[in-house]
């Protein structure tokens, strides 16, 4: 009953978004499922990622992410079907689509008749060029209205199959399929949902007073406690209710890493022969909080914190569960756990960007309450009338037309670009708005004013980029500088506005007139940009297909800094 029950909350936000989006139910659990996954707004889904149709191969979502910082590469690879199981002929499929992605010769893929699709493919396999396939992760997602639990032999069968080739291989740097379905679903949607719930707990550890068993460590107002936790304790303490509230601060855009069983952990943890070297074979949990005491009895050694969270780890925690609640688990079974104390919401969001690096999203969540965030909402309240959205889902709580909302998060990514001059960050690397490295610069120096500019530019070539892919021909160039770009874009059209346009960088009323498109200042620049970055691409003889990876890479904006140096040069030789 409790499937039928949850398959109607979500058929009730898929209908939702069918009609807030006017298009077809099967569509719409498409787009509604990227929006959760990757925490978006409906209407702001990439519409480059999104390959369904013919040709589509069993893909209907590819996204490529790139970390130029670590020379890393993920794909996700997904097939969204609204149905009610799991179809072992469709995972076949998905099969046969991994080789056309990554063993099919050039000459076949390129005639394939989905022109997203076979873009992706040459993306992707340029990305696997430039950094070795060693530093490329792959995660394919088989996304159903199914019971998880009810997933034929079949259907499991071929999952080995992709395995087999995929994965055991040890070609990328990870490999892994998941099937998701009714309870995975909705597990991620009330996560996101259900933020900052209090766990206080008494965590049991494996203490020995006669030689060191535990580490304690205070620096710069954080104490910290590295100690070994029985698998069997870590597995009730993530039965505390409400159930996998221990994870919320962790709920990011990466199933399988949270509430979601690992094979092979369990499979270590449950083993006669490999259990006793868990502590040695995982990395590991890492917990925040905001009080943490130790307990040295003897008999009932203990760590007593309060508002705990897991914020790494997550996966090897829920497959302890798992084990445990199959009276599977090996009583032998020990782990390494790291307890951070501290009350300071920028530490514990920095450990939560160290520890899951781009994959968290709680960032803007944690940040909502700042002090200078609230400063910045007043400021632009009050000077232009506009609401910035500091926490997700006020502005509509508020019934604020989106027009009207400056968000939190683009304003930053926005800033970064324009005033800056660092938009392949924006572009590559947008969890770093929240990162010490440019949090103060962005939102401590930033004028509000600058903020909301920069927001409006964005929001401008956004929706002109969006536009430019749907309606233009794919060889015309402008098609993917204009969508791939749209923080380049943003970088160069402010530098048209002060340089050539001679507008006062000063004057925020000017500004704002001009990014509210309160005059045709914004439309001549933002012509002129495109110009500019079309010359840009030529220069550097990059491939129009593969300008989504492009844009991803310092490069890119370093050719344009050099290009618009030339500019001014020519400008004062006038």
């Amino acid at each position: 009953m409790s499937i039928v029950i949850k398959r109607g909350f979500i058929s009730d936000s898929i209908q939702n978004a069918a009609s807030e989006l006017n298009i077809s139910e099967d569509d719409a659990f498409m787009y509604w499922f990227y929006s959760v996954l990757f925490d978006v707004d409906l209407d702001e889904v990439p519409e480059d990622e999104l390959v369904d149709g013919a040709g589509e191969r069993q893909i209907d979502i590819f996204k490529i992410e790139v970390d130029d910082s670590s020379q890393s590469v993920h794909i996700r690879l997904i097939q969204v079907k609204n149905t009610q199981g799991f179809s072992a002929n469709t995972v076949s499929l998905m099969k046969t689509g991994l080789e056309f992605i990554f063993l099919a010769r050039k000459a076949d893929y390129e005639t394939n008749p989905n022109a997203k699709l076979v873009e992706k493919i040459e993306n992707a396999r340029q990305l696997i060029r430039q950094y070795g396939n060693n530093s490329v992760s792959v995660s394919c997602y088989f996304v159903t209205l199914g019971d998880e639990a009810d997933i034929a032999e079949e259907a499991t069968a071929n999952e080995g199959n992709i395995l087999r080739e995929f994965s055991d291989s040890g070609v990328f740097s990870s490999f892994d399929f998941h099937f998701i379905g009714v309870n995975e679903l909705d597990r991620i949607n009330n996560l996101r949902r259900n933020r900052a719930r209090q766990i206080d707990a008494d965590i049991p550890i494996v203490y020995d007073a006669n030689r060191p068993s535990i580490v304690e460590f205070d620096t710069g107002g954080v104490r910290s406690v590295l100690c070994t936790v029985k698998g069997s304790d870590l597995a009730k303490l993530a039965q505390t209710e409400p159930r996998d509230a221990i994870f919320d601060a962790n709920v990011r855009g990466n199933l399988g890493l949270g509430g979601q069983v690992n094979k092979s952990i369990y499979g270590t943890a449950t083993s006669d022969d490999k259990s006793d070297s868990f502590w040695y074979m995982n990395n590991g949990v890492t917990m925040v909080c905001d009080s943490l005491s130790m307990v040295r009895d003897p008999d009932a050694p203990s760590v007593r914190v309060e508002k705990v969270q897991i914020i790494n780890g997550c996966q090897t925690t829920s497959s302890l569960r798992s084990a445990f609640e199959d009276d599977s688990l090996q009583e032998n079974v020990k782990v390494q756990v790291k307890i951070y104390e501290s009350n300071d919401v920028e530490f514990v969001n920095n450990v939560v960007i160290a520890t899951n690096n781009q994959n968290s999203i709680g960032s803007r969540d944690l940040h909502a309450n700042d002090e200078i965030q609230e400063l910045i909402q007043r400021k632009i309240s009050e000077d232009f009338g506009l609401f910035y959205e500091r926490k997700r889902g006020e502005a509509k709580s508020a019934g604020v037309p989106k027009s009207e909302v400056i968000g939190l998060e683009k304003a930053g990514q926005a800033y970064l670009a324009i005033f800056k001059n660092q938009p392949t960050v924006s572009r590559a690397q947008k969890y770093k708005v929240y990162s010490p490295e440019f949090y103060n610069d962005i939102y401590g120096k930033a004028q509000p004013w600058q903020l909301a500019a920069a927001h409006e530019i964005y929001r401008f070539a956004e929706t002109r980029g969006r536009r430019a892919y749907r309606e233009l021909a794919p060889e015309d160039p402008s098609r993917n500088i204009l969508n791939y770009g749209v923080f380049h874009i943003c970088r160069i059209v402010w530098w048209v506005l002060i340089n050539e346009l001679e507008m006062d960088p000063r004057d925020e009323a000017k500004a704002m007139a001009v990014a509210r498109e309160e005059n045709d200042l914004l439309e001549t620049a933002y012509a002129r940009a495109n110009v500019i970055l079309s010359e840009v691409v030529n220069q550097n003889n990059e491939s129009l297909i593969n300008l989504n990876n492009y844009f991803k890479k310092a490069q890119s904006q370093q050719n344009i800094n050099q290009h618009l140096q030339r500019q001014i040069d020519g400008l004062v030789d006038e």
